[in-house]
Formats: C-alpha cells, structure tokens, sequence
C-alpha cells in the first residue's frame, strides 16, 4: 500500500514538472515570437530629417533626433540602421582609434536588432549588408584587409539573396552597384581578395544600378535618402574608375548643389573639382563651406584647400596645410601634408625650413594610401628644382599658360642631370599636349623616354604611356605596344609603380 502511494506521488510529481515545463516552452515561444514580431523598420518624418543631418556632416544633432526616436519606439530598427551610418560617417572623417572603437560597438547592437526583423522584411539583408559593407570600408582604413575581404563578402551575399527575394526593391542598387564597380578594377596587387570572395566585378552593371537609383527619386520620402548617397558614389565611381571626367562632373554638380550647407557635398563637388584640374573653384567651393560649430570638423578639407592654393603658388596656403597638420588626428595624409609643407618652403625659399619638413615626413603618418607613399620617396630626395616645381603645381591646378611662362624661362642646357632634363621634358610635353600641339609634345615625351632610362622618377614611364595611348588611338598599334612595353621596362623606377602597371596593362588589353 505504501509503495503503491509512493508511487502514485512520483507520478504526479513528474506530471506537474512536465505540466510546467511545457508552460515555461510554451509562454517563451509565445514571448519570443511576439519580440520579434514587434520588430518593425519604417522611416519616419523624423528619421529622414536625421539622415539628412548625417549627410550634411551636423552629426550630433542628427544622433541626439536618433537617441529620442529611439526611447518613443525601442523596436524600430531603421533607428539602429541611421544610428550605424551616424558612427560609421564620424569615424570615417576622423580616422581616430576612438571613434572607430565607438563605431564596432555600434554595428554590433545594430546587427543583433537587424537580426530579430521577420525574413519577409525587403530591409532586412539590406540593412544587414550595409553594416558589415560600412564595416569593410572602415577596416580597409585601419589596415584590417583581411577582415574587410570578409566583410565584403557577407555584405554581397546578403544583397544579393535580397535582390533575388525582393528583386523591385531599389535601395539594394546601392551596394549591388558599388561592389560591382569597384570588384571590377582590383589592382593585381588585391587580386588575392577576388579570389577570397570567389565574386567578379561587372564595371558597366555596377554603373547601370547606381545610376538607376541616383536618378530614381526627386521626392522628400525615405527614396531621397538612397538616391542622395548612389548619386555620391555614381559621380566618384563614374570619374575614378570609369574615367569619364565629364560626365563625372555633371552628375557630380547634380546632386551637390546644396554643398554650402551640406558638407559631404562640399567634400564631393570640392575633391571632384580638384581632380578635373579646376583650381579656382576648388578654392571657391571650400572656401564657401558650413563651418558653423553645428558640422563635423572636417579636417581633410584643410588639406584639400592648403593643396589647391599652393597649386596657384598662393602664399596663404601655408595657413590652410598647417590647419590639417596640426589638428588632424587620423591616418592619412600627413605624409603628404608635410611635403607640400616642404615644397612651399622650397618655393619661398627657405632652404632650412624645406628641409626641416621634409625629415619629418619618416616620423609622422601612415604609410597607406600612394600620396604618402609618394611622400616617403620625396623624404629620401634633394628638394626639387624651384622652377619645375612650379611648373608642377601651375599645371597640376590648370594653369597651363603661367606654367608654360615659367617653363620658358629654364635653361634647359643648364640643368644638372639628366633626372632634371627627364623632368624638364616631361613637364613640356604635358604642357605642349595641353596647348594642342601633339607633335611637338610626342618628340618631348620621347626624349623624356631617353633620359629617364635609369631614373628612379615615374616621368620616363608616364611620358612611354602618352605616347602608347596616342599610337593606340590613331591606330599605330605596333608603336603603342611598344611604348607600353617600355613602360614597363623602367626597372628602376619607384613611383607610381601600381599605376603605370595598371595603365599599361589596360593599354595591352585593348591592342588584343
């Protein structure tokens, strides 16, 4: 009798646990799915004013408009989504250790919420490639390569299964776009990444989506948000890589045209401008830029400001270089920054002070992008001649006439090397090509071939390329390919190397 209560009482113990156990599953199934089911992702009047403060660079109040979206309504990520471009726009103008530290904590919370949307959300993968997208961007700044290749990686999978799920939904041209067009021209040097991803680059596709989306909305709607930064990226993809300057200007001056109040805008108009050779309205744009303490302190533009007046010889633009020197705390540029410190002073003539900012050059900086690897071959140099450095930066800012002036006064026969008659060739040849007269710069270009045969300067190897893209386009394809070889022949040669190498390869190319 006993045994059998016993066991009556086991059993109803273990139905009691069993009865709670599937109650405790139960009501967490419950609250789960009701977690994720409140997820949502909507843009509201609110949330678009925010993004576009974060386009014009007024970070912080667009993130105190995010912080307050955020404690209305916990569950709507595209708050998550505004707050991760917010970071990831602030550690990319700084390239400060702090705020990318910042960035990484940001993503992180962003992708767990991105996580608990419902698959049948369009934003969803979007949302989730454009972190791990942004995320590359900033691991190639900081030399994380690897960890960029795999970021890449996820975010095309990402936009790619959502363009096969959702495939009228225009916001994925935005990275579809970009990953296409950049894929498409890795430097031999990367290859290994493309191999790693296992994914080709489809420059005219990649072109054709950014496009599509940059032109797509005129609206005030959440659109406008996407088609504001794909018209960024088409304009810089369309110069850069597509080498359309022309076209590249135009779109640029599309979606710009708010660059005093807007300082992404001013950075885009002002850098494509710098590109094109237009050096009075690179001074214009960043002289007229919001520089109120509600933006960004955008140092860069410092630089790109010190680099445009120099390039006019304008003897202000120590002002503008000593600005980003001496306040810019991130990775790029400084090397660069000091040698057109250095070249100013070699051209007010202060021998001491030239030098002096040309050891610093070892010191200082990264070596990371070519304007300061360039940098640290000009440390290892004896300051330029005055005069072709002059020639340099006159024509470097359009200025072909006050170049070719002060060409005319060298003596060529008097110049020291043949490094500096090599110099002096090339810089006529560009100048002559400029003025339309081809044949005189060919003869120029060619004899600059000669001198700079054992040169450690890139002229000699640039002036073989003019001559191989000159051949090639009047169909003299037997001399084009020879001057192709040459240039890549110049086995001394330490600048420009990845370059020359790309552009002659191209040229080869289109001679098969």
């Amino acid at each position: 009798m006993w045994k059998k209560k016993k066991q009556n009482q086991r059993e109803e113990q273990f139905a009691r646990n069993r009865l709670f156990r599937f109650s405790f599953s139960f009501f967490l199934a419950l609250y789960t799915l009701a977690g994720y089911a409140s997820h949502t992702f909507y843009f509201n009047t609110n949330l678009i004013a925010a993004q576009k403060q974060n386009y014009e660079l007024r970070l912080k109040q667009a993130r105190s408009i995010l912080m307050d979206e955020q404690s209305i309504d916990k569950e709507n990520s595209a708050t998550h989504y505004l707050l991760h471009f917010n970071a990831f726009m602030k550690a990319f103008i700084t390239e400060e250790q702090g705020d990318y530290a910042a960035y990484r904590k940001v993503q992180d919370a962003a992708l767990l919420h991105f996580d608990a949307l419902p698959d049948s959300l369009a934003f969803k993968r979007l949302a989730q490639s454009d972190a791990y997208f942004f995320s590359a961007t900033l691991k190639a700044k900081f030399e994380e390569f690897y960890g960029a290749a795999r970021d890449v990686n996820r975010a095309n999978t990402l936009i790619n299964e959502n363009h096969r799920l959702f495939p009228n939904f225009l916001p994925n041209n935005r990275t579809r776009g970009i990953i296409n067009v950049y894929l498409s021209t890795v430097p031999d040097s990367y290859a290994w990444v493309v191999k790693m991803l296992g994914i080709d680059g489809d420059m005219r596709q990649g072109l054709g989506l950014l496009e599509e989306l940059a032109h797509a909305a005129q609206d005030t709607g959440y659109m406008s948000l996407f088609a504001r930064e794909a018209a960024y990226l088409y304009s810089f993809s369309l110069m850069h890589v597509a080498k359309n300057p022309a076209k590249a200007w135009s779109e640029t001056l599309r979606c710009t045209n708010d660059y005093t109040t807007n300082l992404t805008s001013a950075y885009f108009r002002g850098a494509m401008a710098g590109k094109l050779n237009k050096n009075e309205t690179v001074i214009s744009i960043l002289e007229r830029r919001p520089a109120s303490d509600e933006y960004e302190q955008f140092y860069f533009l410092d630089y790109l400001l010190g680099t445009a007046k120099l390039n006019r010889l304008d003897s202000t633009s120590i002002t503008d270089l000593n600005q980003f020197y001496t306040h810019y705390k991130g990775r790029n540029y400084i090397k660069s920054c000091l040698q057109k410190m250095s070249w100013y002073y070699t051209l007010f003539g202060d021998t001491a002070k030239a030098l002096e900012y040309q050891a610093l050059i070892y010191d200082k900086g990264y070596k990371l992008n070519g304007d300061d690897k360039q940098a640290i071959l000009y440390a290892a140099k004896v300051l330029p001649n005055s005069e072709l450095l002059q020639t340099r930066l006159l024509y470097d800012g359009g200025y072909t006439k006050e170049a070719s002036l002060v060409l005319y006064a060298v003596n060529y026969k008097r110049l020291a090397s043949r490094q500096l008659k090599a110099e002096y060739c090339y810089r006529k040849g560009r100048i002559l090509e400029k003025e339309g007269k081809m044949e005189d710069a060919l003869t120029l270009y060619e004899a600059c071939t000669l001198f700079g045969i054992d040169s450690k300067e890139y002229y000699a190897a640039y002036a073989s390329i003019y001559l191989g893209d000159y051949y090639l386009h009047q169909g003299y394809y037997a001399k084009a390919k020879k001057f192709y070889q040459r240039a890549l022949s110049f086995k001394s040669n330490r600048e420009y190397k990845g370059s020359i190498e790309q552009r002659s390869k191209v040229g080869l190319s289109k001679l098969k």
